[in-house]
């Protein structure tokens, strides 16, 4: 997602796109042949690795020198369920970074933000339109150093988005949109509250509450190439329903029969009859079972195969455009830890991205490139350019001993380049 400029809203497939849009858990991806299915993602990044790292675009004002966050650590992980044309998914980012202040002899600081999804969608119309939402929950905390918790706040809200994505056509149009998060500030260890009602912990002034603003995206994809977008999701139960349907009627045609045949004999021979019939349904649908189990594994086998048959060469072109709300009387980290009145995200701001991926080595190796432009939610800040990069290279087949089914698993390596921050990742995943 990193790699195509984040403009992953209206692709949205697999764990990862339930980081951009709440209808991803019940995308149904290609090779997806059975009614349950899952996917898991784990991958880790460090931000500002090699470079002084002005994170959140303060702009032209930032002096490496005086960088307040170093050490950067971003792992995220996540797990998606699907059952039929209903997904469920959990989603886990979680980042911890230093802090420091300017003043000599005061305590570093460490800051810990945790960004958890927890998503609910579902498929309609043979999956060509998929809806969700679900909770996004953001917990953060300030540690100082060897004096536990300066500052702990949680809070949660909703979030929604859909995918259209009609059977056949190369194009694919994601919208979502995403309620503000907002919550309390917590204090520990002592608190104090002046004169005025101020409440201080230490040399702090506690703030009142902690912020995410709301944010909306809308993304466009489309695909170039004889490799199919959106080649539609075969559900293998309705697939199986015109047989399980002709098995039940033939079940109730013998049961009738039975009774029937049970009403015309004596009374005193009907129970040693009834005990031969339960004999013989039994051996009847041993063998209805068989066949439905044959017919169900050749089903599959065709699904397979026809997915095994499509051409993989594409080129897939992404873009979206997010927007961040406002936060009201907002003050950035920076002004929090200097106890200046910095203000921050007094406006609407846009982020436009672009991305492409494509497979230059098939079934070997898959390339992508992106851009964006990040505002700056600083006043007297300036956006920014950012380019990315990425690549996904397949590995071998294993199956952990036999504690996973087996897979053919991948590396995947990611870039995200601009002045003043960089960002390098790695992850791994089932190539596909």
């Amino acid at each position: 997602m990193t790699s195509v400029g984040g403009a992953y809203t209206a692709y949205a497939e697999g764990t990862e796109g339930a980081a951009v849009n709440s209808a991803a858990p019940a995308v149904r991806v290609p090779y997806s042949t059975s009614w349950f299915d899952y996917d898991f993602a784990v991958g880790v990044s460090f931000p500002g690795a090699f470079t002084d790292t002005d994170f959140d675009n303060h702009g032209d004002q930032f002096a490496p020198s005086h960088a307040r966050a170093g050490d950067f650590l971003d792992v995220n992980l996540g797990l998606t369920l699907q059952f039929g044309n209903l997904g469920v998914a959990v989603t886990g980012d979680l980042q911890q970074f230093s802090l420091t202040t300017p003043t000599p002899g005061t305590p570093g600081l460490t800051m810990q933000i945790g960004r958890w999804k927890a998503l609910a969608a579902y498929g309609l119309f043979d999956g060509q339109l998929v809806v969700g939402g679900g909770a996004r929950i953001l917990t953060m905390q300030i540690l100082q150093a060897r004096g536990g918790s300066l500052l702990t706040m949680s809070g949660a809200s909703p979030e929604a988005g859909a995918l259209l994505m009609p059977t056949g056509s190369p194009w694919r149009l994601g919208v979502t949109a995403r309620a503000p998060v907002s919550g309390g500030a917590i204090g520990s260890g002592q608190v104090s509250t002046d004169a005025n009602g101020v409440r201080n912990v230490g040399s702090f002034v506690l703030p009142s509450s902690v912020v995410m603003p709301w944010e909306a995206e809308v993304g466009f994809a489309y695909q170039l190439g004889p490799r199919p977008l959106n080649p539609g999701w075969e559900n293998p139960h309705d697939q199986e329903a015109a047989l399980r349907r002709e098995i039940a009627r033939d079940r109730a045609a013998r049961r009738r029969d039975y009774e029937a045949e049970l009403a015309q004999l004596p009374p005193d021979r009907r129970e040693a009859r009834r005990a031969e019939q339960a004999r013989e349904e039994a051996a009847v649908r041993d063998l209805e079972d068989e066949h439905l189990d044959e017919e169900s594994a050749r089903l599959r086998a065709e699904r397979q195969a026809r997915y095994a048959n499509w051409p993989r060469e594409k080129i897939l072109l992404l873009a979206s455009v997010l927007m961040t709300g406002p936060s009201a009387s907002a003050v950035s980290l920076e002004g929090f830890l200097d106890q200046e009145e910095e203000t921050v995200g007094q406006q609407v701001s846009f982020t436009p991205r672009l991305g492409l991926e494509g497979e230059p080595i098939q079934n070997r190796m898959l390339l992508r490139a992106g851009t964006y432009l990040e505002p700056s939610r600083y006043e007297s800040g300036t956006a920014r350019q950012h380019f990315t990069f990425g690549t996904d290279l397949r590995l071998f087949h294993l199956d952990f001993w036999g504690l996973l089914p087996p897979a053919t698993w991948k590396l995947e390596l990611f870039a995200d380049l601009a002045p003043r921050y960089s960002n390098w990742g790695i992850g791994i995943g089932n190539w596909h």
